[in-house]
This record gives structure tokens, sequence and C-alpha cells, in this order.
């Protein structure tokens, strides 16, 4: 036989050995994964407390615009911050409040 004959038959046999053994080997078995919860919105384009403008402008005695916010995830309606001067406003909970406690 020639040299360059029985280098290539090597050759093969080694490339079926090589494939016989990776179909031989049973693939690592998989452990099922744990069910986690998906979210329901978009992240990427998600926005939770939306500021309300002031509306009808001419009312009085209604904050500047953006006094308050609606929490898209309750559906509350909430106070942007804690002005602690007016009393009929108090009622309404603090964003940041909705934000911690859901």
């Amino acid at each position: 036989m020639k040299p360059m004959n029985l280098l290539v038959g090597i050759m093969t046999l080694i490339v079926v050995a090589v494939l016989m053994q990776a179909v031989a080997t049973p693939a690592p078995a998989q452990s099922p994964r744990p069910a986690t919860a998906q979210p329901t919105h978009d992240p990427a384009g998600y926005q939770r407390f939306i500021p309300m403008p002031r509306q009808p402008e001419n009312v009085t005695g209604v904050p500047w615009s953006g006094a308050f916010a609606l929490d898209t995830k309750t559906g509350q309606l909430c106070r942007t911050y804690d002005g602690g001067v007016d009393e009929k406003w108090n009622g309404l909970a603090l964003c940041v409040e909705l934000y911690k406690k859901f």
C-alpha cells in the first residue's frame, strides 16, 4: 500500500470512530427549569406611573399639573409628592407608598 493511501485510511477510521462515539454518547439529562412568573407587560415600554394633567386649567384649588399620577398597576390615583398643606388631598396615597406596597 502506498503511504498516502494508508494515511487517508487511518484518517477515515479516526473520523468514523469520533462520529460513532458522538452518536453513542447519551446527551446529559437536563433538569426541568423551575416555573418563573413571566411579566405581563413589555418591560422596555412599561411606565408604572403616568402624570395626570390638571383639567380643566381654570379650576382653582387643584395643585399644579403633575401633582397626581395614575398607577397603571393598581388603577389608583396617587399624589406624586407629599405637600401636606391641603388636607383634602391627604386621603390619596403617595405614589411611592403604592410602589413599595405593590
